[in-house]
């Protein structure tokens, strides 16, 4: 599932299989992706492969919920469905675990997506198992994302900025739209629209930088990472039913795919979740995307139960 295209071209690739399956693609967007197939052999390759990994290239249903109306229980603390302790498997790593929500003012179920407007018509599209804590005054909007991911469309209000606490950094508004998405250890923002300053802990204290439209950084144990182009579709192709990974390792995809699937998915491995992944999943049946992985990696399914899934080595 690896790809062996130079950086620029599996970038390529994937904006391209996203975009022409979204069901947005123009007739001139469907004659640029011709001539960008004719231009290398590879190009058809690398699409085949990944259509390989997605059986449904049609649009599918929106999966979001009726809204309704919630009400905290136990003093804003839940005890969901869908967590299954891993106990009695030696050496198994559980990658999957109790959801999101607990001691957060909003949050999403496993496969459900939710958008609400806050108190000051911030729109938030949040994805599935994610979870939102807010901490609004008179001087300034914070947003903390617990879990998950969330593209947040924010409310101009010179007087109070806007900002989003995720992990050990911070993002602060300088327009109006931008992604956020909580990974197992790291934490990525992508900028869809203006610019958003994102701030982390470096090896020298706060590094900062500014992210502009079609851009995304990431940081984590490592600090702050460099800018980097960002594809718009892909980074919101979640809200169409698809999760998009380019050379993520198997732990954060099978993460991911875990907040669309009940139960809890394990390795028997460690060295397992480090194997490189990159593919579009359709999320509406995330079993499929583990029989994708199956055949394309050393990895073999064992379903102990039917919210108990085992990884191991093939």
């Amino acid at each position: 599932m690896t790809m062996d295209l130079q950086p620029n071209a599996r970038d390529q690739a994937l904006n391209w299989f996203v975009r022409i399956n979204s069901g947005d693609a123009s007739a001139a967007d469907r004659a640029v992706f011709e001539a960008w197939l004719a231009a290398d052999p590879a190009h058809g390759r690398e699409i085949e492969a990944l259509a390989g990994l997605w059986a449904d290239l049609g649009r599918i249903p929106d999966p979001r919920p009726v809204p309704r109306a919630r009400a905290p229980l136990f003093g804003r603390r839940r005890v969901l469905a869908g967590g299954l302790a891993v106990a009695g498997l030696g050496g198994v790593v559980a990658l999957t675990g109790l959801p999101p929500g607990l001691t957060s003012d909003i949050w999403t179920g496993t496969g459900e997506l939710r958008t609400v407007t806050l108190e000051d018509g911030t729109r938030v599209d949040l994805d599935a198992g994610s979870a939102l804590s807010l901490a609004f005054s008179a001087s300034v909007r914070e947003v903390s994302l617990d879990h998950g991911r969330a593209l947040f469309t924010v409310a101009r209000d010179p007087a109070r900025p806007f900002r989003v606490v995720a992990g050990p950094g911070r993002s602060i508004a300088l327009g109006t739209q931008f992604v956020v998405h909580r990974w197992a250890d790291e934490v990525t923002v992508a900028v869809t629209e203006s610019a958003v300053a994102v701030a982390a802990p470096g090896a020298g204290g706060m590094a900062e930088a500014r992210v502009t439209a079609g851009e995304q950084v990431s940081y984590g144990p490592a600090g702050l990472g460099a800018v980097r182009k960002a594809d718009g579709q892909v980074e919101t192709a979640w809200r169409r039913g698809r999760l998009v990974f380019e050379d993520r390792p198997l732990r954060q995809v099978v993460a991911e795919l875990g907040r669309y699937r009940s139960g809890t998915v394990a390795m028997t491995d460690g060295a397992l979740a480090e194997l490189r992944v990159s593919g579009i999943f359709d999320v509406s049946d995330p079993d499929v995307a583990l029989d994708a992985i199956t055949r394309t990696l050393p990895v073999r399914v064992v379903s102990l139960t039917r919210y108990l899934v085992v990884l191991r080595p093939a």
